[in-house]
């Protein structure tokens, strides 16, 4: 039997029982542990172990890695076992604990790609144990790019203030491990969630995003932080890699990329640990002006965002809690370019289809909570008909209207004004129907 011992793996990583648990890992390949891990009682207290199958037993790895939950002392060990069963591969993990909680990502990196049919992981604690997700990571997934030009910055449509930013320094930020790479070209824009590593305060925020650099780094052995920024649940927006180099996010498609990370847990179902964060007032607005400002700063259609899943369908990310939420912010972000800054707390958008036939939509934002009153008249400022939005949304809203009056026979081809009020405001547009 031969054993060989590994001192360096270059980066390691945790896929989950479900899909959800490894969604901090952001580059994982997620592989489910298909029997219950057996946990024994000690007299110093438990031990797990589990063993988890490769579906491609020619796929070159670089790491494996287990999340667990424990208030005690932990150790964790991993085996790797090839075709033959006499060559083992065994590594101690290195522990990255997630500040304040009792969570640990355990992680082994081998020096060398390496090809295994199973891999056995024992945990040691002296409390009790619970095993939340397991991975492994691609070889090819090693944060090393070839040295490109950098990308030709164009002046932004509107000039969007670059919102406040909490720079490296403040978090203090540990310095890439080799040099950057620059994205040659900005053309995409990435929403994740980090799963977990939740944060309301600066101080927190700043704790939380030293965390994850430690693990990026030294787990997985990237030169930095993989996201270009991090926005915590009171709306702080902290600065990860400079936005102008290529990140270490959505694995095959970081260049021309530009990632933010939320922090905290937004996908319920299948959690093994609370995960039923969602997005708060103070990060959305965050979000919506940090993503202006890329997109006018760097020329990148807004429209073009996307939640991390809906690049490789490999992971949860962003979480269902946010990912629904994703076209009004694409919307959010549209407007606030559009308006030079933060739009009006109440404002009426273009009427679509206009001219119209059977049915025009009337869309417009308020801060919500309140009725609306829609009113239709000729250009005599006859009234035709009116329509009420009641308890309006934060947000989008939107009324319909058929093109009848108020006794419900259709109006007469022609031209009629429309003027929405709310809260004491009003706002009006033009329609044009064609029977």
């Amino acid at each position: 039997m031969t054993t060989k011992i590994f001192h360096n793996l270059p980066a390691l990583i945790l896929a989950v029982f479900s899909l959800v648990s490894a969604q901090l890992l952001d580059a994982v390949l997620e592989l489910p542990i298909q029997t219950a891990p057996a946990v024994t009682r000690t007299a110093d207290g438990f031990i797990a172990t589990g063993t988890v199958t490769l579906p491609d037993t020619t796929l070159q790895l670089s790491g494996a890695a287990l999340r667990l939950a424990s208030t005690g002392t932990v150790s964790v060990s991993f085996t790797a076992a090839a075709a033959d069963k006499n060559d083992t591969n065994s590594q101690e993990a290195r522990l990255f604990p997630e500040p304040s909680s009792n969570r640990t990502i355990a992680v082994s990196r081998f020096e060398t790609p390496f090809t295994a049919v199973r891999i056995r992981f024992t945990v040691i604690s002296a409390s009790r144990i619970t095993i939340l997700s397991f991975g492994v990571l691609e070889a090819e997934d090693n944060d090393i790019y070839p040295e490109t030009a950098p990308g030709i910055l164009r002046p932004g449509l509107t000039g969007i203030e670059k919102p406040v930013v909490i720079s490296r320094d403040e978090w203090n930020a540990n310095p890439p491990k080799y040099n950057y790479r620059y994205h040659p070209y900005f053309d995409k824009l990435t929403l994740h969630h980090a799963a977990g590593w939740q944060a309301w305060t600066l101080e927190e925020g700043k704790e939380q995003v030293k965390a994850i650099q430690e693990f990026h780094q030294e787990g997985r052995g990237w030169s930095d932080i993989g996201y270009h920024f991090l926005v915590d649940l009171s709306g702080n927006i902290y600065q990860g890699r400079p936005e102008i180099v290529i990140g270490a996010h959505v694995g095959g498609a970081n260049t021309g990329n530009i990632g933010v990370c939320m922090l905290g847990c937004y996908h319920p179902p299948e959690t093994g640990w609370p995960c039923y964060d969602t997005m708060t007032k103070d990060t959305e607005d965050a979000l919506v002006h940090l993503y202006a400002w890329i997109a006018d700063t760097y020329t990148i259609d807004a429209q073009v965002l996307l939640g991390h899943r809906d690049y490789f369908g490999t992971t949860a990310c962003p979480g269902d809690n946010v990912w629904s939420l994703l076209p009004g912010l694409r919307e959010d972000i549209v407007l606030f370019i559009a308006s030079g800054g933060p739009p009006d707390a109440f404002r009426l958008l273009p009427n679509y289809p206009n001219p119209f036939n059977a049915m025009t939509t009337i869309p417009f934002r308020t801060t919500g909570g309140q009725s609306a009153r829609i009113v239709i008249t000729d250009l005599l400022g006859r009234e035709i008909t009116s329509l009420e939005k009641k308890n309006t949304l934060n947000g989008y809203n939107e009324v319909r209207w058929h093109g009848r009056d108020v006794s419900g026979v259709r109006a007469a081809t022609g031209v009629y004004l429309y003027a929405v009020e709310t809260g004491g405001e009003r706002r009006s547009g033009k329609v044009v129907y064609l029977k």
